[in-house]
């Protein structure tokens, strides 16, 4: 089996959304994942994330199918844990002068303790913490 990697909420927005250069790619790679060539794993915060994002832009239902949508794919959805937590805050402390955002730090948290190394996402702001290793979705698969 493939090492899991960890999907950012982005990639389901984009793959949801309206026609963006990001929408092909993050269709590929939630198809990968549904066909077994891709072992996904994403977090609890991400489906607050879509739930609140699209609340907020006045499109609760389609947040609301996403997210049933997204607990029919074959991925593991992480707990966010008290360790994980006190790992975000560590991070977020060393790491926020240079622009990580606290959501962004549970996400790399739940990695670290998780032995997730790579992640798919457009945040360029990921490429600026060394433990994480960022795969663009226009470079999957050449992960």
């Amino acid at each position: 089996m493939a090492a899991p990697i960890f999907l950012d909420v982005n990639v389901f927005m984009y793959a949801a959304g309206t026609e963006h250069a990001y929408k092909a790619p993050c269709l590929h790679i939630l198809s990968d994942g549904e066909a077994g060539k891709l072992t996904a794993v994403i977090n609890a915060e991400i489906i607050q994330e879509l739930l609140y994002r699209y609340s907020r832009i006045h499109l609760t239902e389609k947040g609301i199918h996403l997210c049933q949508t997204i607990f029919q794919y074959p991925l593991a959805i992480l707990p966010v844990t008290s360790d994980d937590t006190k790992k975000a805050v560590e991070v977020f402390s060393q790491y926020h002068a240079i622009g990580i955002k606290p959501r962004d730090v549970i996400h790399t948290a739940v990695m670290q303790n998780n032995d997730i190394s790579h992640l798919i996402s457009a945040d360029k702001e990921f490429d600026r913490l060394p433990f994480i290793k960022r795969i663009d979705p226009f470079d999957y698969p050449a992960a």
